[in-house]
């Protein structure tokens, strides 16, 4: 029997997409730009009746259906998102509600619930206080919920337009997984004070972000966490290296916060280029590419957004050696993504189902590092093991199924609905069974922001 971590996994995303490049075309730009340059080929569209409490309980119904999960056997159900609905009341007790429609009042009374906000890397914190609730025996119950669920939103014609997305995933947790186990103590953390990283002050719903600044931070941070996991599996005596090894050479698979394609890109190809400068492999690369840049004077955060690194990083992703081992390690964890676009939270769990379903290596026994990232900043490593019988859950995941089928949106419907301009009661396209918004409470009224959902047939 398998160890604590994910007994049991259901990816939701909404019904309706737009075509990255339709948009492209629509803002004046090349198409290459947004599907290629950015990685995004289309990106989800949460309809006016469904928002991120909707998702994330449709997507715990889903799981608990197909896998057999009763209200008793959960003792918690946990909403890491980084786009809340209220100020003050936790998004989970919407969820509970929803969830108690469908399964009776009072069948989850007993539960604990949360709303955990670290911008990105919340559904992995999730996991791992999870996780360690299992390893110290404090569970009551069987299982506990995670329930990441995120709307990606920027502004229309704005240079993250392409980024956005919607997705929640309902994660089962247990003492006997399925899908990963969790390797305790295989963790690396950093996290620092970065003002100027994504941020949604004064109750936006719509982010700033300063670009190239958020763009470093992710990389800067990613590699601070990859040095504290690496020296944390080499105090547990987890690996064995020779001089001209890497730690990298360990990882079987490696499934990164995405928020689009070429991000990830460049995080692996920032770590392969940081872990290798020192192995003798390297010098095949610099016959290729020339010598890296000098950083002279900068620190992580300016180096990563000097020009000249940039090129550098540009030149070694180009290359063979590069391609190949990202397409190994990393390639069918960015399927899926692609097509869901940015969703923030649930995105490394977008990547996970992204894995089961398109890989078609035998993962069992495969070392895994979900690499989570939060703007503000945070990251984190955490190690993983495929146990056997993954096969069993992934035959129940229809993610790429339901990607493929989904309602393309024209450019005009979508700019209706990102403006607000269709209430949920006059939405009625759709499929599948699913939670959805019926009303929000009208301001200046004792009703001002209660959501009212049904669960549809």
């Amino acid at each position: 029997m398998a160890g604590v971590g994910i007994e049991a996994l259901y990816v939701y995303s909404p019904g309706f997409y737009v075509d990255n490049a339709e948009l492209a075309a629509a803002r004046g730009k090349d198409p290459k730009h947004f599907t290629e340059g950015v990685g995004i080929k289309t990106f989800a569209v949460a309809p006016p009746n469904e928002d991120q409490a909707s998702m994330a309980a449709t997507a715990a119904y889903r799981l608990m259906q197909k896998f057999g999960v009763s209200p008793s056997d959960i003792f918690r159900v946990d909403t890491p998102t980084e786009s809340g609905l209220d100020g003050s009341r936790a998004l989970v007790s919407d969820v509970i509600g929803m969830l108690e429609d469908a399964y009776g009042k009072g069948t989850l009374s007993h539960v604990l619930g949360y709303e955990q906000k670290f911008a990105c890397v919340s559904g992995i914190e999730r996991l791992l206080d999870t996780s360690a609730w299992f390893g110290a025996g404090w569970n009551t119950r069987r299982y506990a919920l995670i329930l990441a669920t995120d709307v990606a939103k920027y502004n229309l014609n704005s240079g993250e337009e392409p980024t956005q997305g919607a997705a929640a995933a309902a994660l089962l947790v247990g003492k006997d997984a399925k899908v990963l186990e969790i390797v305790p103590g295989e963790l690396g953390s950093a996290i620092r004070n970065e003002k100027r990283d994504f941020k949604k002050p004064g109750g936006r719903t719509v982010a700033m972000v300063d670009g190239a600044r958020s763009y470093a931070s992710y990389l800067s941070e990613m590699k601070e966490a990859w040095l504290n996991f690496q020296a944390s599996i080499r105090r547990l005596g987890l690996i064995k290296m020779r001089p001209d090894q890497s730690t990298l050479d360990f990882i079987d698979r490696a499934i990164y916060h995405n928020p689009h394609k070429k991000m990830v890109i460049s995080a692996y190809a920032s770590l392969m280029i940081h872990e290798w400068r020192n192995l003798p492999r390297w010098k095949s690369v610099e016959e290729q590419i020339g010598p890296e840049p000098s950083r002279a004077g900068m620190d992580d955060l300016d180096y990563y957004m000097s020009d000249s690194y940039k090129e550098y990083r540009r030149k070694f992703m180009k290359s063979s050696v590069f391609m190949e081992n990202f397409e190994k390690h990393v390639g069918s964890s960015i399927v899926a993504p692609e097509l869901v676009g940015n969703s923030y939270s649930v995105s490394v769990f977008v990547g996970l189902d992204s894995l089961l379903e398109n890989d078609k290596a035998d993962l069992t026994g495969m070392n895994v590092v979900l690499c989570g990232y939060g703007s503000g900043s945070h990251a984190v490593i955490q190690g993983s093991r495929v146990p056997e019988g993954y096969r069993e859950v992934a035959k129940k995941l229809d993610l790429m199924e339901h990607l493929h089928s989904r309602k393309k949106l024209s450019i005009e419907e979508y700019e209706r609905i990102h403006n607000g301009g269709i209430r949920p009661e006059n939405w009625t396209e759709g499929k599948g069974t699913r939670f959805l918004l019926k009303s929000v409470g009208e301001k200046e009224t004792p009703s001002e922001g209660d959501r009212e959902y049904y669960l549809s047939d």
